[in-house]
């Protein structure tokens, strides 16, 4: 994780009360920030999924109530131990489908890796699927310029409604009727930060 990227990130985030869509103020309110869970660790620390990005993808299964879940890319084998590894700690079951194992109707989440080249044709291919509050995954997608380009892809993807930029990952809604949203939102309370932040906000009203 790059300081510089990181900081930038922080300086164009905003917590729950700057968020503005009902749908996704309940998703950063009551999903991402109140919950408190035990995250096991993980074991590979170069991993896509890294502590804070799995301590994010659990809140979102739980807030949602994901069960039902498709893992796409070279990463799919690592992805899906840890997130079985993390329902297991929360005592939650899940279910992984594949072009094997056909999927049965709407799925929960679906988790598609960083590729600039291929995020459209995956989303393309999981739209079928997709219901109202199904959201995609897209894990370190501030690593490189390659990645961030993916992330770019999809939140131009006409299809995606809705998207949310955490740094540890990019989170995506198809959700018919909704205006398109992108919102950028730090998903920890810093007190001192929370202080910088109004300072810059309060400048920015007097000048």
């Amino acid at each position: 994780m790059s300081k510089l990227s990181y900081s930038k990130f922080l300086w164009n985030s905003v917590n729950a009360h700057g968020v503005h869509s009902p749908f996704v103020f309940g998703i950063v309110s009551k999903g991402l920030i109140t919950r408190r869970i035990y995250i096991p660790a993980i074991k590979n620390e170069q991993s896509v999924l890294n502590k804070k990005a799995t301590d994010i993808l659990c809140r979102l299964l739980l807030y949602f109530r994901a069960e039902k879940l498709y893992i796409l890319g070279s990463e799919s084998n690592e992805v899906t131990e840890t997130i079985r590894t993390c329902a297991e700690h929360m005592n939650t079951k899940v279910w992984f489908f594949s072009t094997i194992a056909p999927i049965p109707g709407v799925i929960d989440m679906v988790y598609i890796p960083s590729d600039k080249n291929k995020v459209d044709a995956l989303i393309e291919t999981v739209l079928p699927n997709m219901g109202r509050n199904s959201f995609i995954i897209l894990a370190d997608i501030h690593s490189s310029e390659q990645k961030e380009s993916a992330w770019e892809r999809v939140k131009q993807n006409p299809h995606v409604s809705v998207t949310i930029d955490t740094y540890h990952l990019g989170i995506a809604f198809c959700r018919d009727g909704q205006a398109k949203e992108h919102f950028t939102v730090r998903t920890t309370n810093s007190k001192l930060f929370e202080f910088v932040l109004g300072a810059k906000k309060l400048w920015g009203l007097l000048y």
